[in-house]
């Protein structure tokens, strides 16, 4: 028996903040709030490089949603699509700084998908039989060789195959995009959970069993990151397709919130505020008062019911 839940209607509506922070003399940490696209991008690279990096990731990842607006009727972007956007600003980004800067990105993106999380089902390849015993060999005469009986067996197959596929209806889903230690978490039934995996020095250490999850946060290799758009050798992105449920709400931020305050404290002021622009107002102070050691960008996203009023 499928206990799965079914894909609801819903629609999305975000608040967001960056901050300088303490510490630092310019912000590098950039966000993005959009129809169908949420994103942080934590820029890193000295002076200039680092805003650079992070705008041009934004700009690059916002276009999608000029994409889906061209029609009367919105198309929502597919995996493959946001897969291409996110290499897209990572060539931009590389071609503009030389690899001079980079940054993080991670971002929660409305797109389309089947019930199972594929895009697309394409019909099976049905191999001619003609092909199959026939020896490659110099100008061999295949089509010669295609005997009338053998092209109606080959064409009665193609539409068997084609007719045995199902029709799988698309569904907006959501896509949560991670490069880098930005985090997307998501609060369901009060409960918080992180949804992505740093790509860091640290988090590899944690995994590896040589230091805690509390040591990392103050570890001196805290900020160096493993995959990193438009530096480094690694870039690609972990995505991930998520079933939204009606009143889950999602948190984006750089590693200036994260860094500063533990799941506890990000759960409790999620479940506290319930006013989205109000709770994403108080991690931002939380974070300064923590230390405020690193700029801090901090998205809090609500899956709400389609308004049907308009």
């Amino acid at each position: 028996m499928n206990t799965s839940l079914q894909p609801v209607p819903f629609e999305l509506a975000a608040a967001g903040y960056t901050d300088v922070g303490r510490k630092r003399a310019d912000n590098q940490d950039r966000i993005l709030l959009s129809k169908i696209i949420y994103a942080v991008a934590d820029g890193m690279g000295g002076h200039e490089a680092g805003e650079v990096a992070s705008q041009l990731a934004v700009e690059t990842m916002e276009e999608m949603c000029t994409f889906a607006n061209k029609t009367s009727v919105r198309k929502l972007p597919a995996v493959p699509d946001v897969q291409r956007q996110v290499q897209l600003a990572d060539d931009r980004i590389r071609e503009a700084l030389e690899s001079r800067g980079g940054t993080t990105l991670c971002a929660l993106v409305m797109i389309r998908a089947t019930s199972k999380g594929r895009d697309a089902v394409t019909a099976p390849v049905a191999i001619p039989p003609w092909t199959q015993n026939f020896r490659l060999e110099r100008n061999t005469d295949v089509i010669a060789k295609i005997t009338p009986e053998m092209l109606q067996a080959h064409r009665d197959l193609k539409a068997a195959s084609t007719a045995q596929l199902p029709v799988i209806e698309e569904v907006p889903s959501l896509a949560l995009v991670n490069v880098g230690d930005s985090r997307g978490y998501r609060l369901r039934d009060g409960v918080l959970q992180q949804l992505t995996r740093d790509h860091s020095a640290v988090q590899e250490m944690v995994d590896a069993g040589q230091i805690t999850e509390q040591e990392a946060r103050n570890h001196p290799h805290r900020n160096l990151i493993t995959r990193a758009l438009g530096a480094g050798a690694e870039s690609q992105p972990d995505i991930t397709v998520l079933q939204p449920r009606i009143s889950d709400r999602y948190l984006l931020c750089s590693d200036g919130l994260s860094g500063e305050l533990t799941e506890d404290v990000l759960e409790n002021i999620l479940n506290n505020y319930k006013d989205r622009d109000k709770a994403a107002q108080v991690l931002t102070a939380a974070a300064l008062e923590a230390g405020g050691r690193d700029n801090i960008a901090v998205i809090v996203i609500d899956v709400l019911e389609p308004d049907t009023t308009e």
